[in-house]
């Protein structure tokens, strides 16, 4: 059964960098396009010149992280509508707005088919495993190949860079009251997704690249919560004039913490 994305669903999927209109900027494109070398290349170039970045593995770092979201706005649909987005990289293109001014660099989604595949009520383990392949197998993995070949970067920094964001989908966002609802499944498209699903899901390889970052969250007094520590580094401090380190920075340990370092410390 296909269907439209519902307006009401698109003001729901903004919150996740779902964009329902298209930019004239530099850094706006049609995803597909970034699997050609030279086109790549001199997008890294301009995503580094945005956000300070020192050279291109910080540069596809900063990209992976953002690109994160896809897989967030894809899972929510997937979990909360049980719908399946057309993820296929011709559909999509990445969308920035010279408007905004902030350093970062924020790019949204564009979806050019709405169209999308509700779960079958007999069958939804089977939809929801095609699902899975489509956002992650079909389209992650073929994005992070294209970013560790032209940048040399680590394919492990970049999943992590994926991964953090669906623990805070499932672990943060969706512990919200207003989807109680729906809790049940909730919870086991979670189990499912970081600890159950095989790795042939996401790509050519033999395991789950999602469960491998799924450690125990610690309890840090200096920002009084518990935080699942990363187990590679993400490069941001490199990007920032002083230093500053994301709160789930694995170097933290070996840098020490000191008091005013960690009060400017981001969580992405």
């Amino acid at each position: 059964m296909s269907n439209l994305l519902l307006k009401t669903e698109i003001e729901q999927l903004k919150e996740f960098r779902f964009s329902d209109r298209q930019f004239q900027s530099s850094l706006s494109r049609p995803v597909i396009e970034l699997c050609d070398e030279k086109i790549i290349k001199q997008y890294l170039d301009n995503v580094g010149k945005k956000i300070a970045a020192p050279d291109k593995r910080v540069a596809a770092s900063m990209f992976m992280k953002r690109y994160g979201f896809f897989a967030v706005l894809n899972l929510f649909a997937m979990t909360v509508f049980n719908k399946r987005l057309n993820v296929s990289l011709a559909n999509i293109s990445l969308e920035t707005s010279e408007e905004e001014k902030i350093w970062y660099w924020n790019p949204k989604f564009y979806f050019t088919d709405l169209q999308t595949v509700s779960a079958p009520s007999d069958s939804r383990d089977k939809w929801r495993d095609d699902s899975l392949r489509a956002i992650f197998h079909d389209h992650i993995h073929e994005v992070i190949m294209t970013l560790t070949t032209h940048s040399g970067l680590s394919k492990k920094v970049l999943w992590e860079n994926v991964a953090i964001y669906v623990y805070w989908l499932y672990e943060s966002v969706l512990t919200k009251p207003k989807f109680d609802d729906k809790r049940e499944i909730i919870q086991e498209d979670f189990e499912y997704i970081v600890k159950r699903a095989e790795g042939e899901l996401f790509g050519p390889i033999a395991f789950n690249p999602l469960s491998r970052y799924l450690g125990v969250k610690a309890y840090r007094p200096e920002y009084d919560q518990n935080i699942r520590t990363r187990k590679t580094c993400c490069l941001y401090y490199k990007t920032t004039s002083n230093g500053d380190r994301c709160k789930t920075c694995p170097l933290n340990c070996k840098i020490g913490d000191k008091s005013d370092e960690s009060k400017n410390r981001r969580t992405s």
